[in-house]
């Protein structure tokens, strides 16, 4: 029996390197890897050994015998991707042996903003090239882990899980870590540079994105007046106090009988499952109608499967497709599109789902430019396309950026300009002496946590490169 790769993989590849038959594809370094969702098991190649189980650090391989009725469609996904994979042989990357970054005499020392996923990876190898190195990794918040611990939903168990691959890097005697401390505001990278050999930006991308109609065709910094706005509220806020458990931090009061989620990411769909188990909590009556607007197409559509899934699984929920935005191609060689054109298409104008139960609409192909609030306080969202949508509340998930910090250039999308991790100037492309990033920071705020790995590679490779070069 086979073993099927699940949705919510995280493509640190752990997996790979364990695999005695060499099944698991597309791996670090072949084409395709860095725009795959996940990784595919092949099933006539599959022994059965559960290796990879015990690798996958966000718990999502199974044996094909025990999915359940949603996760039937990953099996058929590892199934088609080697159908339609070219039979070219697969061969085993070789294992490669990074540059050290110094001598053990040297002592290099290195600071590490941010204690996300992206700064342990990184963390994790600056220790594996450098047995003398000592690292600083400076925390805002009181524990590490960041969006993972603290904006993950609570039921993607497997993925929270991945907080245990901390313990390792941040135990190490070679590591201190600072909480409580915002760079920025309570020390400047200026301070940082002048104290460590190198600093690496590891903050990540947490600012949501503005939405406001006075810069709709700029996205780089965060709206503060749309943050908490009446009832307009940010997804990721609602996650963290919803993940927090404390009564000093409770999510928002929503106010019904609609609801409308501007983003259709998969944050955008953890807050939906949020509202879905939660919609009594509503004021003015329970929220019957919840419209995602997604900006683009269903061919291009931002959430995975594997979220899309788990939205069919909820109970007292109906999810369909609004008619007047653009639909999904029937007929398609894509089992998501394929779902998605077998949802039954609503007109919003008419009477919307009993109390009972929540009508979910994604509405495609409806990029939000103009978010207000009304005298009575509702909700009215416009749309690039020119249509109007009314509600009593609205969640903004429309995706993030990079928090602005003195002394670390942004560009107009609000990722800090590199080569390779080492951070340029946004002005002259020169590069900044000593000064690194890593994660959505230097990439934009795409890809899973195992996606770091690779990019924490990038960047430790491209500032052992730099050292070597200055000795």
């Amino acid at each position: 029996m086979t073993h099927v790769i699940l949705g919510h993989c995280c493509k640190d590849a752990s997996c790979v390197q364990v695999c005695p038959q060499n099944c698991i594809h597309p791996a670090p370094g072949e084409d395709g890897f860095a725009s795959a969702e996940t990784l595919f098991i092949d099933p006539n190649s599959c022994i059965d050994c559960t290796a990879c189980v015990e690798a996958c650090p966000a718990s999502a391989i199974k044996p094909g015998y025990a999915l359940t009725a949603t996760e039937l469609p990953f099996a058929q996904r590892n199934r088609e991707f080697f159908e339609s994979a070219p039979p070219a042989p697969r061969v085993r990357p070789r294992p490669v042996f990074g540059l050290p970054l110094a001598t053990p005499a040297a002592r290099l020392t290195v600071a590490v903003v941010g204690s996300g996923p992206a700064a342990m990876y990184t963390v994790r190898e600056l220790l594996r090239r450098s047995t003398s190195i000592r690292v600083t990794v400076y925390e805002q918040h009181e524990t590490f882990g960041g969006l993972l611990r603290r904006g993950v939903s609570l039921d993607h168990t497997g993925v929270r899980d991945m907080i245990r691959l901390f313990d390792v890097p941040f135990g190490d005697d070679r590591v201190t870590v600072v909480p409580d401390t915002e760079i920025g505001v309570d020390v400047s990278v200026e301070e940082l540079r002048a104290t460590f050999d190198a600093v690496v930006i590891a903050c990540g991308a947490t600012q949501p994105r503005r939405l406001d109609s006075a810069t709709a065709g700029d996205r780089t910094h965060g709206s503060a007046n749309l943050r908490q706005a009446g009832n307009i509220h940010q997804a990721i806020d609602l996650l963290v106090a919803a993940n927090s458990g404390s009564p000093n931090l409770r999510p928002p009061t929503l106010a019904g009988p609609d609801c409308i989620v501007v983003g259709a990411g998969n944050v955008a769909f953890d807050a939906v499952r949020w509202v879905a188990k939660n919609r009594d909590r509503s004021a003015g009556g329970q929220v019957g109608q919840l419209v995602v607007l997604s900006r683009s197409a269903p061919e291009r559509a931002s959430f995975t499967p594997s979220a899309f899934y788990e939205l069919l699984e909820l109970d007292g929920v109906e999810v369909t497709v609004d008619d007047a935005g653009a639909l999904p191609p029937a007929g398609s060689d894509s089992a998501l599109l394929r779902a998605l054109s077998r949802l039954n298409t609503v007109d919003l104008h008419d009477p919307h789902a009993e109390p009972a139960g929540l009508r979910i609409v994604l509405s495609f192909g409806q990029e939000a430019t103009d978010v207000a609030v009304t005298d009575d306080g509702g909700v009215v969202i416009t749309t690039a396309a020119g249509r109007t949508f009314h509600a009593g509340s609205a969640i903004c998930a429309a995706g993030f950026t990079t928090k602005v910090i003195d002394g670390v250039p942004l560009d107009r999308r609000g990722v800090v300009p590199n080569r390779q991790g080492q951070v340029i100037s946004a002005e002259t492309g020169e590069p900044l002496d000593g000064l690194y990033v890593v994660g959505w920071a230097k990439r934009g705020a795409s890809g899973g946590v195992g996606d770091n790995r690779g990019c924490a590679a990038e960047t430790v490779a491209q500032l052992a490169t730099d050292l070597l070069a200055t000795v």
